[in-house]
């Protein structure tokens, strides 16, 4: 295989100083097209085929370019370099752009079809057993060229999420290989889920409104269709290539064929935190907690003045907030929050670091 199938988790949940995720969004233009693909060029990509993305298109990025073509990602050993490609061999778009979500802390995942069905089980003990998870995924090229959509569901008879083949009938080619994001809120980054229904349904978009995206053209999120599990009201196909759009004020999931949006049709969103973009991909404060479990307060220190934290559920909803003090030290109260894992967003100074927090 071109690139070895692994995972990586990192939780260092004593400090702030983790690897975070990052996100950036890709132009194809003649100077980096070659063929059916287009090479990215990023610090945290080039040179390293053991890294992971997510690949997700983005409408409109200094002009509008639709691509109606299953995309998936792939190593380009001559040159070192990452590309997005079209998987039926067209002409990558020149104009099309692609949001993209490099996995750098949250739980990243691969898998390898062996062709004797339309559907192929994810076996991650960090989400076996868990209809709540939220995965997103990405076609990878293995040698095997992979030009079908793709969703997620979850088995609730075996207890297992699979990828599965939109067009049922048709098995995954034999080898065709998927890179997975499978961590709930980790890396920096916020999950959460979002159904289209007739209230936020637009011929072939729905309009997404959650805090991390409203009002933020540079949030870049990462989508996969998400069946859901037997009986749900999400169980909609939708074999159709899909994309992001931001119109103004909101993030929409698109899709690039026009065809009418489904109602009920769910989607599993990823928005990294905008502070980790290609611009902004450093940070300068350094945030710690403890303790961390906690059952009640725990404080955060960091080496610039604390002017705000705000605390995200594993849905990525805010569940609490407080203004800082403008020291460099402060003590919070989150005993009125139920146990489970969290993420405490710290603006310290010029920069907002993301903390994984454990309520016991």
């Amino acid at each position: 295989m071109m690139k070895k199938i692994f995972t990586f988790l990192s939780m260092l949940l004593f400090t702030a100083a983790v690897a975070q995720d990052k996100v950036f969004v890709h132009t194809a233009t003649s100077s980096n097209i070659t063929s059916d693909a287009t090479e990215l060029d990023h610090p945290d990509l080039n040179g390293d085929p053991s890294r992971m993305f997510m690949v997700t298109h983005n409408l409109d990025n200094g002009g509008v370019q639709y691509n109606d073509n299953v995309t998936g990602s792939y190593y380009n050993t001559s040159t070192s370099r990452w590309m997005v490609y079209n998987e039926n061999s067209s002409s990558m778009v020149e104009g099309s752009s692609y949001n993209i979500h490099i996995i750098d802390g949250g739980l990243d995942w691969g898998i390898v079809a062996d062709g004797t069905d339309y559907k192929v089980k994810i076996d991650n003990s960090t989400i076996n057993g868990n209809p709540d998870a939220i995965i997103i995924c990405t076609n990878y090229y293995d040698n095997v060229r992979n030009n079908h959509n793709y969703g997620v569901y979850y088995d609730n008879g075996d207890d297992y999420w699979y990828i599965y083949n939109e067009d049922t009938s048709v098995n995954i080619p034999a080898q065709a290989a998927f890179d997975l994001l499978l961590d709930e809120g980790t890396g920096g980054a916020t999950a959460f889920k979002h159904t289209a229904t007739a209230g936020n349904i637009s011929s072939n978009y729905t309009l997404i409104d959650h805090p991390s995206l409203n009002g933020k053209p540079e949030a870049y999120p990462v989508i996969t269709h998400n069946w859901g599990s037997s009986g749900n009201s999400s169980n909609v196909i939708v074999d159709h290539t899909l994309g992001v759009w931001y119109n103004g004020t909101n993030w929409t999931i698109y899709t690039e064929d026009s065809s009418p949006m489904p109602e009920d049709a769910m989607f599993n969103i990823y928005v990294a935190d905008p502070t980790l973009g290609v611009e902004e991909n450093e940070i300068i404060a350094t945030v710690s907690s403890y303790p961390n479990p906690t059952q009640g307060e725990v404080t955060f220190t960091s080496s610039e003045a604390i002017s705000n934290i705000a605390i995200y559920n594993i849905l990525g909803q805010e569940v609490q907030q407080v203004s800082g003090n403008d020291s460099n030290a402060f003590t919070m109260n989150i005993s009125g929050l139920a146990a489970g894992n969290y993420i405490a967003k710290v603006q310290a100074g010029n920069a907002v670091q993301s903390v994984k927090l454990i309520k016991i």
